[in-house]
């Protein structure tokens, strides 16, 4: 016979709601709701509970002896992070959603859990693609290689660029009104959103806590409406990808900006959904299409945690101390897309070409438009597969071209199906 796990969750934020109004359901015979932390008990909430659930001191859950399970769904680093620790010195099992928290502070969490015998859930970190990877975390086969589009804001901001042909910051802008994004959307538009979980997939899929606190991370802030014609011209859409690639010991991590071939589903993603696209160590690809954020979406990857954790279930928590050392970007191998601004005159594209062949870089296209006269104009090029270290050696040069009147926007190309992949160490 299953024991009910008894349950406190703090905080009562939108995720929080959502757990607290599933668990006061009475529909999980497996969990008991026993206590609620809040830091402001007088606050409207969006419906009533009995009051004798509502603390206001997390210590008091941390402490009580009926509780078996804390949900930390309050937000923020610091106290979050005191909270779970003491949990399980205390313990008690912890579920999460709160990506930054364990994205960063997760070595020491995991260890003290796994020497305490306890158990931390953080399904609700990456809502999106939570369901593919617990099966795959289970799962002999190696992933080799994962691309994910894992930001919901930046997902709609991006396809509604395409959509509707409007700017970056009108985009944003509607995006903001509909509740897609922040007033402050600068962690999600700057990629730490993505990067945050990245590094919590990275950390699944190697079997280890020990992951890097930092990786490359470009956002989509000076992606502009040129870009995103010019990649549809070329057969391509631009996607905020998180991109974990594993190769001959080597372990390539990097979020960015990338030109996606249109006929993928990495392409045909709209609005703020995300996608996670997995290549195993046999060649096979799995993929997962799902929403990306919000109350009911993260409430039920957290009520499965405790579920797992209920029915004393395998949960995807790392278990060693491995360390991951990853690959300098710079020796990262692919195709790329770059955008100069130069004048308007003849011989610029003699000089920009010329240092590119000194680098033994060869390109696969190049789009001049016709336009009106003008002091700077775009021009587009396309690269064959060439080192990255290489190339922005090169551009470091074009860019000092008294012609070039703006540094050079890079963007990588995912290959298709079927061809090089598209990120060789």
């Amino acid at each position: 016979m299953i024991k009910t796990k008894r349950v406190a969750v703090a905080g009562f934020g939108n995720v929080g709601k959502g757990v607290i109004e599933v668990l006061l359901q009475g529909q999980i015979p497996e969990l008991k709701l026993e206590k609620i932390v809040v830091k402001h008990p007088g606050k409207i909430r969006p419906f009533s509970v009995d009051p004798s659930l509502i603390v206001t001191d997390f210590s008091q859950v941390i402490r009580d002896p009926n509780i078996d399970v804390i949900v930390e769904v309050m937000g923020g680093i610091k106290d979050a992070v005191s909270l779970i620790l003491s949990a399980l010195r205390n313990g008690k099992d912890i579920v999460t959603a709160n990506k930054v928290v364990i994205s960063q502070h997760g070595n020491e969490i995991f260890s003290l859990a796994i020497k305490l015998g306890r158990t931390v859930g953080f399904r609700g970190t990456f809502v999106g693609c939570n369901a593919l990877i617990h099966d795959l975390s289970l799962s002999a086969r190696r992933i080799r290689r994962m691309c994910a589009i894992l930001n919901g804001t930046c997902n709609y901001i991006l396809s509604h660029m395409a959509r509707s042909g409007i700017s970056f910051e009108q985009a944003l802008r509607e995006a903001q009104e509909k509740g897609y994004a922040e007033a402050n959307a600068s962690e999600d538009i700057d990629g730490l959103d993505t990067a945050h979980k990245i590094q919590i997939l990275l950390g699944v899929i190697s079997n280890t806590y020990n992951i890097p606190p930092d990786i490359p991370c470009e956002g989509i802030r000076d992606i502009t409406m040129q870009d995103i014609q010019y990649a549809k011209e070329l057969g391509y859409a631009i996607k905020l990808l998180g991109v974990i690639e594993r190769e001959n010991g080597s372990v390539t991590v990097f979020v960015r900006p990338t030109l996606v071939p249109h006929g993928t589903m990495l392409a045909s993603i709209e609005d703020a959904n995300n996608a996670i696209e997995l290549e195993n160590d046999l060649g096979v690809v799995s993929g997962l299409i799902a929403p990306g954020a919000g109350t009911y979406p993260t409430t039920v990857a957290i009520i499965n945690d405790l579920l797992d954790i209920a029915r004393g279930a395998t949960l995807m928590m790392p278990t060693l101390n491995t360390p991951i050392v990853l690959n300098d970007i710079g020796n990262i191998r692919g195709r790329y897309y770059l955008r100069l601004t130069v004048k308007d005159q003849p011989r610029v594209l003699a000089q920009i070409t010329r240092i590119l062949g000194d680098h033994d870089i060869s390109l696969a296209s190049v789009i001049q438009k016709e336009s009106a006269p003008a002091e700077a104009v775009p021009v587009v090029m396309t690269t064959h597969e060439v080192k990255e270290r290489e190339l922005r050696a090169a551009l470091e040069k074009v860019d000092q071209l008294e012609v070039v009147k703006a540094k050079t926007k890079i963007i990588p190309i995912l290959e298709g199906r079927g061809q090089q992949p598209a990120f060789i160490n």
